[in-house]
């Protein structure tokens, strides 16, 4: 499953279809052409953050459930 993520009415950070990321989560992103990075999803202060990429936004992301 790949998609854009963007934050759902929950505050999380969903694709298109529903499926969501919450706290713990593995995720791949996306950070250029053809270059997929493996992270975990962390909450913190009412929102969430990527562990490796903690100040990087994660609206719009292009990213994948990890299998």
């Amino acid at each position: 499953m790949i998609g854009l993520l963007t934050k759902n009415l929950q505050g999380r950070y969903a694709f298109y279809n529903g499926f969501y990321f919450t706290n713990g989560d593995a995720i791949e992103i996306k950070l250029d052409y053809n270059h997929w990075v493996q992270t975990i999803i962390k909450h913190k202060d009412e929102d969430y953050y990527l562990r490796d990429f903690p100040n990087l936004k994660i609206e719009g992301l292009t990213a994948r459930k990890v299998v």
